[in-house]
């Protein structure tokens, strides 16, 4: 293994507060449709070093709006792109996220 490459140059993760309430120790991240579980775990323990168990994913398909104007009374339809959202469990440690507007 090449040490100090980045494998994915291009992927964005991002950390996402979930609407349900989670395990101390399970994450909530928004990755790329074309990352697998493995993936995301090999990203995550290289670039973060976290021990990572367990990996969910699912596929929140996006939304379809309509919409009508006087030149098309019937409406055009726009989707939103689909988002694939990954539930991380960490090994040992317990994430807290972070109260950045003191509430």
């Amino acid at each position: 293994m090449m040490r100090g490459v980045l494998k994915f140059p291009n992927a964005i993760y991002k950390l996402v507060r979930p609407g349900k309430q989670l395990a101390p120790n399970e994450v909530l991240f928004h990755v790329p449709l074309w990352h697998n579980k493995i993936q995301i775990k090999n990203y995550l323990e290289e670039i973060y070093n976290v021990k990572v168990a367990r990996v969910d994913t699912t596929i929140q398909a996006g939304k379809e709006k309509l919409y009508r104007t006087k030149r098309f009374p019937s409406g055009i339809r726009k989707r939103d792109p689909d988002i694939k959202k990954a539930y991380v469990t960490l090994e040992d440690t317990t994430f807290k996220f972070p109260d950045i507007f003191g509430t």
